[in-house]
């Protein structure tokens, strides 16, 4: 009789269950950047004077809550570090299993209670601010209508801060657990939901007048809200009983300390790599509005091909974290080198059409525009493009070994990373010569080399890490 072979179990760290992570996030991106898109463009069919004033007044609002937001991210591996004390290898420590994989331990619970906490925690500050954003946008001397709807802009995606905060904790709850389903399904919802109140708000209908920018932060804020509120059922109804949802609910200040410590540094190094990033754009609008122009369609088009990289970084979060507390060491520097393979798989897919297909795809941002200026822009995007393809090998390698080093609890060497790479970039584009090359080049190889001195950084410090002992507690 012949021995019935048992099929072998798939391996929790292996590509398949990082594939399997990263796919829904990634299709959440993916649904967050059809939500903007559909915000700015509404709005500059509504008016140019509305839509200025949202990206202007948008970009203050994230140098505001970017801090407080990312800084309830770091919620994802303190779950997951959670959930992989659930987790233990098999005799020969070569298969690792799940073991009460829908156990959910005390500490999630009282980390889902403190990010709520912390989140009501910072309702005062959003408040005071709103109250004083009249005399914000004055004080950079806006045409007066221009700073109206600004601060009107501004004041009303202030509601989208703490709904921003409370999404962050509460994802971490399936995130950190490898339940990514409900995060995708929830985001689609928000997107559809947010682009019909939109269409309805800013141009009005229905017994609602046209409310231009006010509308548009609206429909953004309701969404927000209703994806928080969503997230809140799905983990009530996650509880196996009322008992263990409640039981942790007061304020522990030790962990919102492990929150808010390594949060904030990450919220700070998010804080100074939006404005560098803003910086350089702002150098290369100086050198040439043109040179600008293109830039914008070599970004938009980078950022567009680089979603992938984004989900995938945040399941290498999840699976550094809950190897890193369940598994041998050996295991865990298998998980990095997969996460690094699935790195440059995904560079390669962006790299790809930016380098083989140039004159096709630069066509997507340069849509709609006039033949004259498109004549104008076109031969410099497609040049730029080739910048934008180092620059994406680099950042993508980046986010990747920055979400190992999440995943292993540590975020100081990422700040360090990145304030580092600022300095080297600033120092060559204020003091490397450029009088025989194009400013605008000249910028852009700036903004390669801080990318690529973030990757050099953090790959020394994960090499420093050595042995990637696990952290104690």
């Amino acid at each position: 009789m012949l021995k019935q072979v048992q099929p072998r179990p798939a391996d929790p760290y292996g590509y398949r269950a990082l594939l399997s992570i990263a796919l829904p996030l990634i299709a959440t991106v993916g649904c967050f950047s059809v939500t903007l898109f559909t915000d700015r463009v509404l709005l500059m069919w509504y008016g140019p004077t509305s839509s200025a004033a949202s990206i202007s007044a948008g970009n203050v609002y994230w140098a505001i809550a970017c801090i407080p937001v990312t800084a309830m991210g770091f919620t994802t591996p303190l779950v997951a570090a959670a959930m992989g004390r659930g987790l233990k290898t098999s005799d020969s420590e070569s298969q690792p299993h799940q073991r009460n994989v829908d156990k959910i331990p005390g500490l999630v619970w009282k980390l889902i209670w403190q990010s709520i906490w912390i989140t009501f925690a910072t309702l005062p500050l959003f408040a005071l601010i709103g109250w004083l954003s009249p005399t914000l946008f004055l004080a950079f001397d806006h045409d007066p209508n221009l700073a109206a709807e600004e601060a009107t802009y501004f004041r009303t995606l202030l509601l989208v801060a703490p709904a921003s905060m409370l999404e962050a904790g509460l994802t971490a709850f399936f995130v950190g657990r490898r339940k990514t389903g409900p995060i995708f399904r929830t985001n689609v919802a928000s997107a559809v939901l947010n682009i019909f109140l939109d269409v309805w708000l800013i141009f009005g209908g229905a017994g609602v007048p046209a409310l231009g920018v006010l509308g548009a932060a609206l429909a953004t804020a309701i969404a927000m809200w209703f994806k928080a509120a969503i997230f809140a059922v799905l983990i009530v109804r996650s509880s196996p009983s009322i008992r263990s949802l409640v039981e942790h609910y007061r304020p522990n200040r030790l962990v919102i300390g492990r929150i808010l410590g390594p949060g904030s540094v990450l919220g700070i190094q998010q804080l100074i790599r939006s404005s560098m990033f803003s910086y350089l754009m702002l150098m290369i609008g100086t050198a040439s509005v043109t040179g600008l122009a293109a830039t914008s369609a070599a970004v938009s088009l980078y950022q567009l091909l680089s979603i992938p990289a984004i989900g995938l970084a945040t399941a290498v979060t999840v699976m550094i974290g809950q190897s890193h507390t369940s598994a041998t060491i050996h295991l865990v520097r298998a998980v990095v080198r997969r996460s690094l393979v699935f790195s440059a798989g995904v560079s390669l897919l962006v790299v790809a059409p930016l380098v083989s297909f140039p004159h096709w795809i630069v066509e997507i941002p340069l849509y709609g525009v006039s033949k004259d200026e498109g004549d104008a822009v076109r031969p410099i995007a497609i040049f730029l493009l080739r910048f934008a393809a180092a620059y994406g090998v680099f950042d993508i390698t980046a986010l990747t070994l920055g979400a190992v080093l999440k995943g292993l609890g540590t975020t100081t060497p990422i700040l360090i990373s990145t304030l580092f790479a600022s300095i080297a970039a600033l120092t060559f584009g204020w003091f490397g010569g450029y009088a025989s090359v194009s400013q605008v080049t000249h910028w852009w190889s700036a903004l390669v080399i801080w990318a690529a001195t973030q990757t050099i950084c953090l790959a020394v410090f994960l090499v420093k890490r050595g042995s990637l002992a696990r952290p104690h507690g």
